[in-house]
């Protein structure tokens, strides 16, 4: 009895949830029929999640993305078409809206690599040559358009860098100023210290110089006193002498 209940409840969430993308499927594709493509996306994605594993609605999910202007998702879903396509038939025409979605995008360069692809499965392919040679041109606009925001910037750098240096070399050259400056207040300073050195050690040579000279005098009065003494004390005996 409970193996019975189980297998009833199994298959009926199975239907259940086989009914529920199904209602999902069609409420995108009517969605996407009145023109409401970014809500149609959303339902193709819900239903895409939900459904079988051997359900693709990769083409349709890449046909709603594409009109709702989202191009990141239509570029993907289309290459995953072509890389699943059964036929070459389905394969060109699953690129063939891959190269629109990456020139939305400005992926220049992988829609020159997909148009190539489709030329190398179908040479006669004339929509895809013309478009192989807009992609090329649009490349290389593109490709001159970068280069010269390169250049632009690389000079605005090269600017701010000889902008740099000169403040720099300003910086520098005030900073030699400041020290020569600096140098030559010391020097300054030095030689005054110097100078008053060398005129105190004058001062006390003079003063020096005074003081033994004042002693050399002093000496030189006793001197003559002693001998003006000397010379009066002879004169006195010798004239008693005469007496």
């Amino acid at each position: 009895m409970k193996t019975a209940l189980m297998i009833f409840l199994c298959v009926f969430a199975f239907k259940s949830f086989g009914q529920e993308w199904k209602e999902t499927l069609n409420e995108a594709r009517t969605l996407y029929k009145k023109g409401n493509y970014k809500e149609a996306l959303k339902y193709y994605k819900r239903a895409e999640q939900i459904a079988p594993n051997d359900v693709d609605l990769s083409q349709e999910i890449g046909q709603t993305a594409y009109r709702a202007n989202d191009f990141k998702t239509a570029a993907e879903n289309f290459e995953r078409q072509a890389n699943n396509a059964e036929t070459k038939e389905k394969e060109i025409r699953a690129r063939t809206s891959l190269g629109e979605s990456r020139m939305k995008q400005q992926d220049f360069q992988s829609a020159v690599d997909n148009y190539k692809q489709i030329l190398r499965m179908d040479p006669d392919n004339e929509k895809a040559r013309q478009r192989l040679v807009e992609a090329k041109r649009l490349l290389e606009q593109q490709q001159k358009q970068q280069q010269n925001k390169q250049d632009k910037e690389n000079k605005e750098q090269n600017k701010d860098n000889q902008n740099q240096q000169n403040q720099q070399n300003q910086q520098n050259q005030q900073n030699q100023q400041n020290n020569s400056k600096d140098k030559q207040q010391n020097q300054n300073q030095q030689d005054q210290k110097s100078q008053q050195q060398k005129s105190e050690q004058k001062k006390l040579q003079d003063k020096e110089t005074e003081r033994k000279l004042d002693e050399f005098s002093k000496q030189e009065m006793n001197t003559k006193k002693r001998l003006d003494g000397s010379k009066g004390t002879t004169g006195g005996k010798s004239a008693r002498k005469d007496w």
